[in-house]
Protein backbone atom coordinates (compact mmCIF):
# COMPACT_ATOMS: atom_id res chain seq x y z
CA UNK A 1 0.00 0.00 0.00
CA UNK A 2 1.18 3.38 -1.10
CA UNK A 3 0.79 6.75 1.00
CA UNK A 4 1.26 10.56 -0.28
CA UNK A 5 2.28 12.38 2.82
CA UNK A 6 0.94 15.59 3.34
CA UNK A 7 1.25 18.62 5.87
CA UNK A 8 -0.97 18.02 8.94
CA UNK A 9 -3.95 19.33 8.46
CA UNK A 10 -3.96 20.13 5.12
CA UNK A 11 -5.25 17.91 1.96
CA UNK A 12 -5.56 18.22 -1.65
CA UNK A 13 -8.60 19.62 -1.74
CA UNK A 14 -7.40 22.29 0.42
CA UNK A 15 -4.49 23.12 -2.60
CA UNK A 16 -6.96 23.01 -4.97
CA UNK A 17 -9.38 25.54 -3.48
CA UNK A 18 -6.15 27.96 -2.57
CA UNK A 19 -5.27 27.51 -6.05
CA UNK A 20 -9.00 28.46 -7.45
CA UNK A 21 -8.91 31.68 -4.93
CA UNK A 22 -5.65 32.87 -6.36
CA UNK A 23 -7.11 31.88 -9.84
CA UNK A 24 -9.84 34.01 -8.71
CA UNK A 25 -7.45 37.31 -8.17
CA UNK A 26 -6.97 40.09 -10.77
CA UNK A 27 -3.34 40.27 -12.01
CA UNK A 28 -0.97 40.20 -15.16
CA UNK A 29 -1.04 38.14 -18.47
CA UNK A 30 2.57 36.80 -16.62
CA UNK A 31 1.03 35.68 -13.26
CA UNK A 32 -2.07 34.68 -14.75
CA UNK A 33 -0.17 31.81 -17.21
CA UNK A 34 1.91 30.77 -14.30
CA UNK A 35 -1.69 30.63 -11.90
CA UNK A 36 -3.06 28.89 -15.10
CA UNK A 37 0.20 26.37 -15.26
CA UNK A 38 0.04 25.64 -11.50
CA UNK A 39 -4.10 24.89 -11.75
CA UNK A 40 -3.15 22.37 -14.96
CA UNK A 41 -0.39 21.09 -13.69
CA UNK A 42 -2.35 20.00 -10.20
CA UNK A 43 -5.75 19.46 -12.82
CA UNK A 44 -2.87 17.00 -14.60
CA UNK A 45 -1.85 14.97 -11.51
CA UNK A 46 -4.84 15.29 -9.42
CA UNK A 47 -6.98 13.77 -12.53
CA UNK A 48 -4.70 10.94 -13.05
CA UNK A 49 -5.11 9.54 -9.68
CA UNK A 50 -8.39 10.57 -9.22
CA UNK A 51 -9.14 8.37 -12.43
CA UNK A 52 -7.57 5.28 -11.67
CA UNK A 53 -8.51 5.02 -8.15
CA UNK A 54 -12.52 6.08 -9.03
CA UNK A 55 -12.79 4.92 -12.59
CA UNK A 56 -9.81 3.20 -13.75
CA UNK A 57 -8.48 2.14 -16.49
CA UNK A 58 -8.21 -1.90 -16.19
CA UNK A 59 -9.14 -2.96 -13.00
CA UNK A 60 -8.01 -6.47 -13.41
CA UNK A 61 -4.53 -4.89 -13.50
CA UNK A 62 -4.54 -3.70 -10.17
CA UNK A 63 -3.72 -5.78 -7.17
CA UNK A 64 -5.15 -5.41 -3.82
CA UNK A 65 -1.95 -5.31 -1.60
CA UNK A 66 -0.64 -3.03 -4.50
CA UNK A 67 -2.57 -0.14 -5.82
CA UNK A 68 -4.04 2.74 -3.78
CA UNK A 69 -7.71 3.40 -3.03
CA UNK A 70 -9.18 6.95 -2.92
CA UNK A 71 -10.15 6.98 0.75
CA UNK A 72 -13.58 7.69 1.54
CA UNK A 73 -15.29 11.50 1.87
CA UNK A 74 -13.49 13.43 5.16
CA UNK A 75 -11.06 10.54 5.48
CA UNK A 76 -9.85 10.32 9.00
CA UNK A 77 -7.32 7.69 8.98
CA UNK A 78 -5.62 7.72 5.68
CA UNK A 79 -2.42 9.78 5.00
CA UNK A 80 -4.08 9.93 1.55
CA UNK A 81 -5.70 13.31 1.60
CA UNK A 82 -9.52 13.58 1.50
CA UNK A 83 -11.21 12.90 -2.02
CA UNK A 84 -14.85 12.11 -3.31
CA UNK A 85 -16.05 9.21 -2.20
CA UNK A 86 -14.88 6.44 -5.28
CA UNK A 87 -18.41 5.26 -6.02
CA UNK A 88 -20.73 8.01 -5.52
CA UNK A 89 -20.86 10.24 -8.44
CA UNK A 90 -22.98 13.00 -9.73
CA UNK A 91 -26.24 12.48 -10.51
CA UNK A 92 -26.79 8.63 -9.23
CA UNK A 93 -27.49 9.33 -5.88
CA UNK A 94 -31.35 8.86 -5.85
CA UNK A 95 -32.51 5.66 -4.83
CA UNK A 96 -33.31 2.77 -7.72
CA UNK A 97 -36.85 1.13 -7.01
CA UNK A 98 -36.89 -2.59 -7.36
CA UNK A 99 -37.57 -3.22 -10.63
CA UNK A 100 -37.23 -0.22 -12.70
CA UNK A 101 -33.49 -1.33 -13.56
CA UNK A 102 -34.13 -5.01 -14.49
CA UNK A 103 -32.58 -6.12 -17.67
CA UNK A 104 -34.76 -6.47 -20.46
CA UNK A 105 -35.29 -10.40 -21.16
CA UNK A 106 -33.51 -9.91 -24.84
CA UNK A 107 -30.31 -7.93 -23.25
CA UNK A 108 -30.40 -11.27 -20.90
CA UNK A 109 -30.62 -13.45 -23.95
CA UNK A 110 -27.52 -11.54 -25.53
CA UNK A 111 -25.58 -11.80 -22.20
CA UNK A 112 -26.11 -15.93 -21.56
CA UNK A 113 -25.29 -16.33 -25.12
CA UNK A 114 -21.98 -15.21 -24.38
CA UNK A 115 -21.42 -17.97 -22.01
CA UNK A 116 -21.35 -21.72 -21.67
CA UNK A 117 -24.66 -21.94 -20.04
CA UNK A 118 -25.86 -21.31 -16.17
CA UNK A 119 -24.33 -21.99 -13.26
CA UNK A 120 -26.94 -22.67 -10.19
CA UNK A 121 -26.98 -23.86 -6.29
CA UNK A 122 -29.08 -24.07 -3.41
CA UNK A 123 -28.86 -21.07 -1.48
CA UNK A 124 -29.70 -20.75 2.09
CA UNK A 125 -31.98 -18.15 2.43
CA UNK A 126 -32.37 -19.13 6.22
CA UNK A 127 -28.86 -17.12 6.53
CA UNK A 128 -28.60 -13.38 7.05
CA UNK A 129 -27.64 -10.95 4.48
CA UNK A 130 -23.84 -10.98 5.17
CA UNK A 131 -23.92 -14.82 5.45
CA UNK A 132 -25.94 -14.67 2.12
CA UNK A 133 -23.07 -12.14 0.42
CA UNK A 134 -20.33 -14.06 0.59
CA UNK A 135 -22.46 -16.91 -0.42
CA UNK A 136 -22.79 -14.63 -3.91
CA UNK A 137 -18.87 -13.72 -3.46
CA UNK A 138 -18.47 -17.22 -3.51
CA UNK A 139 -20.21 -18.58 -6.21
CA UNK A 140 -19.54 -15.83 -8.66
CA UNK A 141 -16.06 -17.02 -8.24
CA UNK A 142 -16.91 -20.35 -9.43
CA UNK A 143 -19.63 -18.76 -12.17
CA UNK A 144 -16.38 -17.06 -13.74
CA UNK A 145 -14.35 -19.58 -12.98
CA UNK A 146 -16.55 -21.93 -15.66
CA UNK A 147 -17.41 -18.97 -17.93
CA UNK A 148 -21.55 -19.26 -17.02
CA UNK A 149 -24.50 -16.95 -16.11
CA UNK A 150 -24.57 -17.17 -12.13
CA UNK A 151 -28.23 -17.49 -11.06
CA UNK A 152 -28.59 -15.84 -7.66
CA UNK A 153 -32.37 -15.60 -5.77
CA UNK A 154 -34.31 -13.03 -6.83
CA UNK A 155 -34.95 -11.95 -3.46
CA UNK A 156 -33.37 -12.65 0.50
CA UNK A 157 -35.31 -12.10 3.64
CA UNK A 158 -34.76 -9.21 6.01
CA UNK A 159 -35.19 -10.56 9.54
CA UNK A 160 -36.17 -7.15 11.39
CA UNK A 161 -38.33 -4.27 11.32
CA UNK A 162 -37.73 -1.06 13.04
CA UNK A 163 -41.29 -0.51 13.28
CA UNK A 164 -44.50 -2.72 13.83
CA UNK A 165 -44.50 -5.36 11.29
CA UNK A 166 -47.46 -4.32 10.39
CA UNK A 167 -45.96 -1.33 8.70
CA UNK A 168 -43.07 -3.02 7.11
CA UNK A 169 -45.59 -5.10 5.18
CA UNK A 170 -47.03 -2.66 3.32
CA UNK A 171 -43.98 -2.87 1.80
CA UNK A 172 -42.61 -6.46 1.71
CA UNK A 173 -44.11 -9.23 1.51
CA UNK A 174 -44.29 -10.68 4.75
CA UNK A 175 -43.55 -14.39 5.70
CA UNK A 176 -43.28 -16.74 8.95
CA UNK A 177 -39.06 -17.50 8.65
CA UNK A 178 -39.93 -20.91 9.69
CA UNK A 179 -42.54 -21.75 7.04
CA UNK A 180 -40.51 -20.29 4.10
CA UNK A 181 -36.99 -22.18 4.65
CA UNK A 182 -39.04 -25.25 6.23
CA UNK A 183 -36.57 -24.86 9.58
CA UNK A 184 -38.25 -24.98 13.31
CA UNK A 185 -35.15 -22.45 14.37
CA UNK A 186 -37.64 -19.72 15.85
CA UNK A 187 -40.86 -21.56 16.42
CA UNK A 188 -39.63 -20.72 20.39
CA UNK A 189 -40.07 -16.96 19.75
CA UNK A 190 -42.52 -14.47 19.90
CA UNK A 191 -44.86 -14.49 16.75
CA UNK A 192 -43.21 -11.13 15.26
CA UNK A 193 -40.27 -12.11 15.96
CA UNK A 194 -40.61 -15.42 13.61
CA UNK A 195 -41.62 -12.99 10.77
CA UNK A 196 -39.27 -12.28 8.15
CA UNK A 197 -39.61 -10.01 5.02
CA UNK A 198 -38.60 -10.52 0.92
CA UNK A 199 -35.98 -8.25 0.25
CA UNK A 200 -35.23 -7.99 -3.78
CA UNK A 201 -31.71 -8.44 -4.16
CA UNK A 202 -31.23 -5.56 -5.85
CA UNK A 203 -32.01 -3.60 -2.65
CA UNK A 204 -28.81 -5.01 -0.70
CA UNK A 205 -26.48 -5.06 -3.88
CA UNK A 206 -25.41 -2.61 -6.41
CA UNK A 207 -26.97 -5.00 -9.24
CA UNK A 208 -26.75 -2.68 -12.33
CA UNK A 209 -23.09 -2.51 -11.67
CA UNK A 210 -22.44 -6.38 -10.75
CA UNK A 211 -23.59 -6.93 -14.13
CA UNK A 212 -21.75 -4.75 -15.96
CA UNK A 213 -18.86 -6.51 -15.39
CA UNK A 214 -20.34 -10.10 -14.61
CA UNK A 215 -22.86 -12.00 -16.58
CA UNK A 216 -25.52 -12.15 -13.52
CA UNK A 217 -29.53 -13.23 -13.10
CA UNK A 218 -32.15 -13.56 -10.74
CA UNK A 219 -33.99 -16.42 -10.08
CA UNK A 220 -36.94 -14.95 -11.56
CA UNK A 221 -35.48 -13.20 -14.40
CA UNK A 222 -33.98 -16.77 -15.85
CA UNK A 223 -37.56 -17.65 -15.11
CA UNK A 224 -39.43 -15.69 -17.16
CA UNK A 225 -36.59 -15.88 -19.91
CA UNK A 226 -38.08 -19.41 -20.51
CA UNK A 227 -41.70 -18.79 -20.14
CA UNK A 228 -42.00 -19.81 -16.25
CA UNK A 229 -44.06 -17.84 -13.70
CA UNK A 230 -42.36 -15.72 -10.86
CA UNK A 231 -44.40 -18.10 -8.38
CA UNK A 232 -42.33 -20.89 -9.11
CA UNK A 233 -39.34 -19.63 -7.45
CA UNK A 234 -38.34 -21.70 -4.07
CA UNK A 235 -39.26 -19.98 -0.93
CA UNK A 236 -36.10 -21.86 0.78
CA UNK A 237 -33.36 -20.86 -1.74
CA UNK A 238 -32.94 -24.50 -3.35
CA UNK A 239 -32.81 -24.80 -7.07
CA UNK A 240 -36.05 -27.05 -8.20
CA UNK A 241 -34.82 -28.47 -11.24
CA UNK A 242 -37.90 -30.42 -11.54
CA UNK A 243 -40.07 -27.06 -11.13
CA UNK A 244 -37.57 -25.01 -13.18
CA UNK A 245 -36.66 -26.96 -16.26
CA UNK A 246 -40.03 -28.85 -16.58
CA UNK A 247 -41.28 -30.21 -19.73
CA UNK A 248 -42.36 -27.23 -20.29
CA UNK A 249 -39.39 -25.43 -21.21
CA UNK A 250 -38.46 -25.93 -25.15
CA UNK A 251 -36.17 -27.19 -25.96
CA UNK A 252 -35.93 -29.13 -22.44
CA UNK A 253 -33.27 -28.25 -20.53
CA UNK A 254 -29.97 -30.35 -19.66
CA UNK A 255 -27.91 -30.08 -16.34
CA UNK A 256 -25.27 -31.78 -14.31
CA UNK A 257 -25.49 -31.43 -10.22
CA UNK A 258 -22.60 -31.41 -8.28
CA UNK A 259 -23.37 -33.39 -5.03
CA UNK A 260 -22.42 -31.67 -2.18
CA UNK A 261 -20.14 -34.25 -0.98
CA UNK A 262 -18.04 -34.00 -4.12
CA UNK A 263 -17.37 -30.38 -3.90
CA UNK A 264 -14.84 -31.31 -1.03
CA UNK A 265 -15.52 -33.29 1.68
CA UNK A 266 -15.53 -30.70 4.74
CA UNK A 267 -14.14 -30.45 7.47
CA UNK A 268 -11.83 -34.18 8.27
CA UNK A 269 -12.29 -34.95 4.66
CA UNK A 270 -9.16 -35.86 2.42
CA UNK A 271 -10.13 -33.09 -0.99
CA UNK A 272 -8.81 -30.00 -1.14
CA UNK A 273 -10.76 -27.89 -3.20
CA UNK A 274 -8.97 -25.42 -5.60
CA UNK A 275 -9.39 -23.27 -8.53
CA UNK A 276 -7.21 -25.42 -11.00
CA UNK A 277 -4.16 -27.70 -10.90
CA UNK A 278 -1.68 -27.32 -13.18
CA UNK A 279 -0.30 -30.95 -13.87
CA UNK A 280 2.88 -31.89 -12.26
CA UNK A 281 5.63 -30.64 -15.24
CA UNK A 282 7.03 -33.87 -16.86
CA UNK A 283 10.84 -34.63 -15.04
CA UNK A 284 10.02 -33.52 -12.13
CA UNK A 285 11.08 -35.70 -8.89
CA UNK A 286 8.94 -36.30 -5.82
CA UNK A 287 10.91 -37.59 -3.42
CA UNK A 288 9.93 -37.89 0.19
CA UNK A 289 12.25 -37.06 2.78
CA UNK A 290 12.46 -36.61 6.06
CA UNK A 291 10.63 -33.08 5.58
CA UNK A 292 7.71 -34.68 3.74
CA UNK A 293 7.49 -37.21 7.06
CA UNK A 294 7.86 -34.48 9.51
CA UNK A 295 5.45 -31.93 7.59
CA UNK A 296 2.99 -35.39 7.11
CA UNK A 297 2.42 -35.88 10.61
CA UNK A 298 1.35 -32.43 11.55
CA UNK A 299 -1.09 -32.51 8.58
CA UNK A 300 -3.11 -35.36 9.75
CA UNK A 301 -4.11 -32.92 12.39
CA UNK A 302 -5.53 -30.31 10.44
CA UNK A 303 -9.36 -30.51 9.71
CA UNK A 304 -8.61 -29.17 6.20
CA UNK A 305 -5.20 -31.02 4.92
CA UNK A 306 -3.60 -27.47 4.52
CA UNK A 307 -0.81 -25.72 6.66
CA UNK A 308 -0.04 -22.13 6.78
CA UNK A 309 3.31 -21.54 4.64
CA UNK A 310 4.45 -19.97 8.29
CA UNK A 311 3.60 -22.76 9.66
CA UNK A 312 5.57 -25.24 7.58
CA UNK A 313 8.78 -23.22 7.71
CA UNK A 314 8.40 -22.86 11.88
CA UNK A 315 7.97 -26.94 11.62
CA UNK A 316 10.70 -27.30 9.88
CA UNK A 317 13.03 -25.01 11.94
CA UNK A 318 11.92 -26.92 15.21
CA UNK A 319 12.86 -30.31 13.51
CA UNK A 320 16.30 -29.24 12.46
CA UNK A 321 15.52 -29.36 8.80
CA UNK A 322 16.05 -25.62 8.15
CA UNK A 323 17.63 -26.00 4.82
CA UNK A 324 16.95 -23.57 2.45
CA UNK A 325 18.39 -20.24 2.05
CA UNK A 326 15.21 -18.69 1.34
CA UNK A 327 11.73 -18.47 1.14
CA UNK A 328 11.81 -19.46 -3.25
CA UNK A 329 14.29 -22.60 -2.63
CA UNK A 330 11.89 -23.93 0.43
CA UNK A 331 9.06 -23.52 -2.55
CA UNK A 332 10.93 -25.45 -5.27
CA UNK A 333 12.01 -27.76 -2.27
CA UNK A 334 8.48 -28.54 -1.05
CA UNK A 335 7.12 -28.98 -4.56
CA UNK A 336 9.62 -31.34 -5.92
CA UNK A 337 7.91 -33.48 -2.66
CA UNK A 338 4.79 -33.64 -4.05
CA UNK A 339 3.65 -30.44 -2.07
CA UNK A 340 1.38 -27.49 -3.71
CA UNK A 341 1.44 -23.68 -3.13
CA UNK A 342 -2.06 -22.43 -2.43
CA UNK A 343 -3.09 -18.79 -2.29
CA UNK A 344 -5.83 -17.76 -0.03
CA UNK A 345 -6.97 -15.72 2.96
CA UNK A 346 -5.81 -15.66 7.15
CA UNK A 347 -8.37 -14.42 9.46
CA UNK A 348 -11.62 -15.48 10.82
CA UNK A 349 -13.40 -18.19 8.26
CA UNK A 350 -16.56 -17.00 9.91
CA UNK A 351 -15.97 -13.07 8.86
CA UNK A 352 -14.93 -14.68 5.63
CA UNK A 353 -12.48 -10.83 4.89
CA UNK A 354 -10.72 -11.00 1.47
CA UNK A 355 -8.23 -8.01 3.44
CA UNK A 356 -5.19 -10.32 5.07
CA UNK A 357 -3.54 -12.70 1.90
CA UNK A 358 -1.93 -15.59 3.20
CA UNK A 359 0.02 -18.87 1.66
CA UNK A 360 -0.56 -22.25 2.67
CA UNK A 361 0.86 -25.73 1.48
CA UNK A 362 -1.15 -28.86 0.16
CA UNK A 363 -0.21 -32.27 -0.92
CA UNK A 364 -1.36 -32.37 -4.96
CA UNK A 365 -3.07 -36.25 -4.00
CA UNK A 366 -5.30 -34.13 -1.96
CA UNK A 367 -6.33 -31.42 -4.08
CA UNK A 368 -9.05 -31.44 -6.97
CA UNK A 369 -9.27 -28.86 -9.38
CA UNK A 370 -12.62 -27.31 -9.80
CA UNK A 371 -11.90 -26.14 -13.87
CA UNK A 372 -10.32 -29.40 -13.97
CA UNK A 373 -13.28 -31.40 -12.93
CA UNK A 374 -16.39 -29.46 -14.06
CA UNK A 375 -14.72 -26.69 -17.33
CA UNK A 376 -15.36 -29.50 -19.80
CA UNK A 377 -18.99 -30.02 -18.55
CA UNK A 378 -21.63 -29.00 -21.85
CA UNK A 379 -25.16 -29.41 -19.81
CA UNK A 380 -26.89 -25.95 -19.96
CA UNK A 381 -27.40 -25.44 -16.30
CA UNK A 382 -24.62 -26.86 -13.89
CA UNK A 383 -25.72 -27.44 -10.41
CA UNK A 384 -24.00 -27.12 -6.95
CA UNK A 385 -26.04 -28.86 -4.83
CA UNK A 386 -26.47 -27.96 -0.80
CA UNK A 387 -24.60 -25.37 1.17
CA UNK A 388 -20.37 -25.59 1.67
CA UNK A 389 -19.67 -22.03 2.81
CA UNK A 390 -19.39 -23.49 6.61
CA UNK A 391 -15.62 -23.36 8.15
CA UNK A 392 -14.12 -22.35 4.43
CA UNK A 393 -12.46 -19.84 3.14
CA UNK A 394 -13.58 -16.83 1.04
CA UNK A 395 -14.71 -18.37 -2.30
CA UNK A 396 -15.19 -21.60 -0.90
CA UNK A 397 -11.62 -22.80 -2.51
CA UNK A 398 -7.54 -22.32 -2.36
CA UNK A 399 -6.19 -21.00 -5.45
CA UNK A 400 -3.13 -22.22 -7.26
CA UNK A 401 -1.71 -18.74 -7.79
CA UNK A 402 -1.06 -15.25 -6.42
CA UNK A 403 -2.96 -13.68 -9.69
CA UNK A 404 -6.18 -15.51 -9.47
CA UNK A 405 -6.43 -15.17 -5.84
CA UNK A 406 -6.02 -10.99 -6.06
CA UNK A 407 -8.58 -11.36 -8.87
CA UNK A 408 -10.99 -12.55 -7.04
CA UNK A 409 -9.81 -9.82 -4.16
CA UNK A 410 -10.88 -7.52 -6.74
CA UNK A 411 -13.98 -8.78 -7.33
CA UNK A 412 -15.25 -8.91 -3.72
CA UNK A 413 -14.13 -5.43 -3.01
CA UNK A 414 -14.61 -3.53 -5.76
CA UNK A 415 -17.48 -5.31 -7.93
CA UNK A 416 -19.74 -6.63 -4.99
CA UNK A 417 -20.90 -2.99 -3.48
CA UNK A 418 -24.20 -1.71 -1.76
CA UNK A 419 -26.37 0.57 -3.92
CA UNK A 420 -25.64 4.37 -4.56
CA UNK A 421 -27.95 5.82 -2.51
CA UNK A 422 -27.00 3.98 0.65
CA UNK A 423 -23.23 4.91 -0.17
CA UNK A 424 -23.57 8.36 -0.15
CA UNK A 425 -26.14 8.87 2.87
CA UNK A 426 -23.19 6.92 4.84
CA UNK A 427 -21.23 10.27 3.23
CA UNK A 428 -23.43 12.16 4.81
CA UNK A 429 -23.14 10.40 8.31
CA UNK A 430 -19.84 10.49 7.71
CA UNK A 431 -20.00 14.51 7.76
CA UNK A 432 -21.99 14.53 10.96
CA UNK A 433 -19.80 12.38 13.05
CA UNK A 434 -16.91 14.13 11.88
CA UNK A 435 -18.44 17.60 13.12
CA UNK A 436 -20.03 16.14 16.38
CA UNK A 437 -16.26 15.87 16.88
CA UNK A 438 -14.82 19.11 15.93
CA UNK A 439 -13.53 17.81 12.79
CA UNK A 440 -11.06 14.93 14.78
CA UNK A 441 -10.67 11.30 13.68
CA UNK A 442 -13.52 9.66 15.18
CA UNK A 443 -13.80 5.83 15.71
CA UNK A 444 -16.42 2.90 15.04
CA UNK A 445 -17.49 -0.20 16.70
CA UNK A 446 -19.74 -3.07 16.23
CA UNK A 447 -21.77 -4.73 19.08
CA UNK A 448 -23.43 -7.97 18.03
CA UNK A 449 -27.08 -8.53 20.62
CA UNK A 450 -30.16 -10.33 18.51
CA UNK A 451 -29.41 -14.09 17.84
CA UNK A 452 -25.73 -13.77 19.18
CA UNK A 453 -27.11 -13.46 22.91
CA UNK A 454 -29.70 -16.07 22.25
CA UNK A 455 -27.03 -18.72 21.18
CA UNK A 456 -24.58 -17.79 23.34
CA UNK A 457 -21.95 -16.32 20.77
CA UNK A 458 -21.86 -12.72 21.80
CA UNK A 459 -18.68 -11.66 23.59
CA UNK A 460 -19.14 -10.93 26.75
CA UNK A 461 -21.74 -12.60 29.48
CA UNK A 462 -23.77 -9.34 29.94
CA UNK A 463 -24.28 -6.19 28.04
CA UNK A 464 -21.93 -4.01 30.35
CA UNK A 465 -19.28 -6.38 30.17
CA UNK A 466 -19.57 -6.49 26.28
CA UNK A 467 -19.80 -2.75 26.35
CA UNK A 468 -16.99 -1.91 28.18
CA UNK A 469 -14.61 -4.75 26.18
CA UNK A 470 -15.57 -2.19 23.56
CA UNK A 471 -14.84 0.85 25.26
CA UNK A 472 -11.43 -0.75 25.70
CA UNK A 473 -10.77 -1.52 22.40
CA UNK A 474 -11.81 2.33 21.54
CA UNK A 475 -9.23 3.86 24.07
CA UNK A 476 -6.68 1.53 22.23
CA UNK A 477 -7.35 2.67 18.52
CA UNK A 478 -7.23 6.50 19.84
CA UNK A 479 -3.85 5.36 21.32
CA UNK A 480 -2.78 3.80 17.97
CA UNK A 481 -3.94 7.08 16.26
CA UNK A 482 -2.37 9.25 18.12
CA UNK A 483 1.05 7.67 17.53
CA UNK A 484 0.32 7.65 14.17
CA UNK A 485 0.03 11.48 14.24
CA UNK A 486 2.62 12.15 12.00
CA UNK A 487 0.87 10.62 8.83
CA UNK A 488 -2.82 11.84 9.45
CA UNK A 489 -4.10 14.67 7.89
CA UNK A 490 -6.54 14.77 10.95
CA UNK A 491 -6.45 15.40 14.93
CA UNK A 492 -6.79 11.99 16.26
CA UNK A 493 -9.46 11.66 19.25
CA UNK A 494 -9.77 13.94 21.93
CA UNK A 495 -10.76 12.08 25.83
CA UNK A 496 -14.66 11.81 25.60
CA UNK A 497 -15.30 12.62 21.90
CA UNK A 498 -18.27 10.47 20.36
CA UNK A 499 -17.96 7.80 18.52
CA UNK A 500 -20.06 5.76 16.38
CA UNK A 501 -21.96 2.32 17.56
CA UNK A 502 -23.29 -0.23 15.28
CA UNK A 503 -25.40 -2.42 16.89
CA UNK A 504 -28.70 -4.70 16.66
CA UNK A 505 -29.76 -4.18 20.10
CA UNK A 506 -33.04 -2.13 20.15
CA UNK A 507 -33.81 -2.32 23.80
CA UNK A 508 -34.68 1.57 25.38
CA UNK A 509 -32.71 0.77 28.54
CA UNK A 510 -29.90 -0.47 27.08
CA UNK A 511 -29.51 2.22 24.23
CA UNK A 512 -30.04 4.83 26.65
CA UNK A 513 -27.13 3.24 28.59
CA UNK A 514 -24.90 3.43 25.01
CA UNK A 515 -25.64 7.10 24.44
CA UNK A 516 -24.65 8.20 28.22
CA UNK A 517 -21.32 6.64 27.73
CA UNK A 518 -20.49 8.35 24.10
CA UNK A 519 -22.08 6.39 21.69
CA UNK A 520 -23.70 7.53 18.55
CA UNK A 521 -26.55 5.66 16.95
CA UNK A 522 -27.22 5.48 13.21
CA UNK A 523 -30.91 6.54 14.08
CA UNK A 524 -29.13 9.89 15.97
CA UNK A 525 -27.00 10.67 12.71
CA UNK A 526 -30.07 10.09 9.96
CA UNK A 527 -32.11 12.85 9.00
CA UNK A 528 -35.76 13.12 6.95
CA UNK A 529 -33.89 14.09 3.86
CA UNK A 530 -31.49 10.50 4.14
CA UNK A 531 -34.57 8.37 4.98
CA UNK A 532 -35.82 9.72 1.40
CA UNK A 533 -33.17 8.97 -0.22
CA UNK A 534 -32.81 5.34 0.15
CA UNK A 535 -36.72 5.07 0.13
CA UNK A 536 -38.38 2.29 1.61
CA UNK A 537 -35.43 -0.09 2.71
CA UNK A 538 -34.47 1.82 5.64
CA UNK A 539 -37.50 0.17 7.24
CA UNK A 540 -35.66 -2.76 7.74
CA UNK A 541 -32.76 -3.61 10.47
CA UNK A 542 -31.32 -5.39 7.44
CA UNK A 543 -30.77 -2.45 5.17
CA UNK A 544 -30.11 -0.32 8.16
CA UNK A 545 -27.16 -2.50 8.63
CA UNK A 546 -25.22 -2.19 5.35
CA UNK A 547 -25.50 1.34 5.94
CA UNK A 548 -23.83 1.21 9.19
CA UNK A 549 -21.22 -1.06 7.80
CA UNK A 550 -20.21 1.64 4.76
CA UNK A 551 -20.35 4.33 7.83
CA UNK A 552 -18.15 1.86 10.19
CA UNK A 553 -15.59 1.69 6.96
CA UNK A 554 -15.25 5.32 7.02
CA UNK A 555 -13.69 5.65 10.81
CA UNK A 556 -10.28 6.43 11.26
CA UNK A 557 -10.23 3.20 13.79
CA UNK A 558 -12.23 0.25 13.69
CA UNK A 559 -13.14 -2.41 16.30
CA UNK A 560 -14.87 -5.51 15.44
CA UNK A 561 -15.88 -9.16 16.10
CA UNK A 562 -14.44 -11.75 15.03
CA UNK A 563 -17.42 -14.12 14.69
CA UNK A 564 -19.97 -11.57 12.74
CA UNK A 565 -19.82 -11.52 9.22
CA UNK A 566 -20.95 -8.14 10.05
CA UNK A 567 -17.96 -7.20 10.39
CA UNK A 568 -16.04 -9.34 7.63
CA UNK A 569 -18.29 -7.21 5.71
CA UNK A 570 -16.91 -3.73 7.11
CA UNK A 571 -12.84 -4.85 6.62
CA UNK A 572 -13.46 -5.68 2.73
CA UNK A 573 -14.72 -2.09 2.47
CA UNK A 574 -12.27 -0.59 4.04
CA UNK A 575 -9.52 -2.57 1.97
CA UNK A 576 -11.57 -1.21 -0.66
CA UNK A 577 -11.47 2.43 0.06
CA UNK A 578 -7.58 1.74 1.16
CA UNK A 579 -7.27 2.10 4.98
CA UNK A 580 -4.69 1.64 6.75
CA UNK A 581 -4.87 -1.96 8.31
CA UNK A 582 -3.52 -0.86 11.32
CA UNK A 583 -6.38 0.95 12.47
CA UNK A 584 -8.47 -2.49 12.37
CA UNK A 585 -8.74 -4.89 16.00
CA UNK A 586 -11.06 -7.72 15.69
CA UNK A 587 -11.78 -8.69 19.01
CA UNK A 588 -12.66 -12.81 20.09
Amino acid sequence: MSYRLLPLGESVDDIENEVRTTLRKPGGRAGSMIRLGLFFGLAVVTGIAFNLLAFGLDPRSFIHRERVQAPPPNDTTSVISSSPHPYVRPGIGQYIVPGEDTCTLEGIREMVSKTKGYYARDYPLGLGWNNMRYIMEASLLHASLLNRTLIIPSFVYARACEHEISICAEFATMVNRGDAIGSDEWRQLPIEEQMGWRMPVGVMVDLTHLRRLHPVITTSEFLQLHGLNNSLEQTDGTFRETAYLGASIAPPFTISIIPNGEFDHGPHGEVVRVDRLAPLPPGVPTNTTRITAVLLQRLEHDAWHTLDFEEVKRILKEAGLRVWEGEDELEHLLEAEGWVLLYTFGGSRVHKSVAEPSKEVGRREHLRGFVDEYGAATEDVLLLRGATHGDRPPGDLHFTSEAARNQFDYMVLHDFRPIPSILQTAADVVDRMRIINEGRMWIAAHMRRGDFVRLGWQAGDTLEHQFDRIKASIAHGAKILRNMRLFLTRSPPSEGDKFFLATDERSKQALTYFRENNANLIMDLLTPDDRRMVGWPLLFTDVLGILEQVVMSHAAFFRGYGYSSVDGGVVNLRAAFGMDPRTVQIDW
